[in-house]
């Protein structure tokens, strides 16, 4: 057996720690030595303090967790809850990370202000395609990447790897609003195609057309699509330099498509339908 500070290396909590729980009578030493009053713990306590620990970290308060520790929650449901609780974690740190990226992309904009030097911004036509899609209002980037990876999982069991392209969406948004994005998003196809390809919750990929567009400026950007702010700033600086405007809804064609574990390795090419400004309307309207 072992004393209180033994134990508490073994288990990896703090000494009060275990003296708080052992006054609430949350988790005892399994004895007390009646001459020096030392508290013995033993090894076979471990799970039960595991348990402890880890319905804690679920945002049980002491009071729900006393109940439970005895064996009322499985060691299945117990996993279960634990690897839920994972995701949310993940999930928040993934939206932290990308709340770090765009205060460093925001900075990075700051110092390249005045200059396109990174940016090549081209000009060019682009051809009527056949496009497999699905319109959506999404709650944010991550509610669309979820809808994109379900549509990326679903395309391969009903259309052929040589009869699609690339990943596209289309931006329907009046304007711009993180959480409330009015996205048509799906792949431009050739060849013999469904109609229609079934998603989740009443949803389906359906055959449309991506119009031509006779000019569009483009700009390629690389990295996280959360912060591809500076790759729109030096389009519009570029076209309100040249005397152009935006004459259309404005795409994202991606050339490497997200990936989950891999988002800063993502390719796109934004695409704007851009007109020439009248000589007597330079200025914006």
């Amino acid at each position: 057996m072992f004393r209180i500070g033994e134990f508490s290396k073994i288990a990896q909590v703090s000494g009060r720690l275990l003296r708080y729980y052992d006054e609430i009578g949350l988790f005892k030493p399994e004895h007390i030595d009646e001459a020096s009053g030392y508290r013995l713990y033993s090894a076979r306590q471990l799970p039960d303090l595991n348990r402890i620990l880890a319905l804690k970290e679920l945002g049980l308060t002491l009071e729900q967790i006393a109940p439970l520790v005895n064996g009322a929650v499985s060691q299945d449901e117990l996993r279960a809850m634990l690897t839920l609780k994972k995701a949310q974690i993940a999930q928040s740190l993934q939206e932290e990370y990308n709340r770090f990226q765009y205060i460093e992309s925001r900075i990075k904009q700051i110092d390249l202000e005045g200059s396109m030097a990174d940016y090549d911004i081209v000009i060019k036509s682009v051809s009527a395609q056949p496009f497999l899609s699905v319109r959506k209002t999404c709650s944010g980037p991550g509610a669309a990447r979820v809808l994109a990876d379900e549509m990326q999982r679903a395309l391969p069991t009903k259309v052929s790897k040589e009869t699609h392209g690339y990943f596209t969406v289309v931006i329907h948004s009046d304007w711009f609003e993180m959480d409330n994005l009015d996205l048509e998003m799906g792949f431009t196809v050739s060849g013999n195609v469904p109609d229609s390809i079934p998603l989740s919750d009443g949803q389906a990929l359906t055959l449309g057309e991506l119009p031509a567009v006779k000019t569009m400026a483009t700009v390629a950007r690389v990295g996280n699509p959360v912060n591809g702010f500076g790759s729109y700033s030096m389009l519009g600086n570029w076209v309100e330099a040249n005397g152009y405007r935006f004459a259309g809804l404005g795409r994202e064609v991606f050339l490497e498509p997200p990936h989950p574990d891999h988002l800063d390795e993502t390719v796109a090419e934004i695409q704007f339908p851009v007109e020439k400004r009248a000589a007597q309307n330079l200025l914006p309207s």
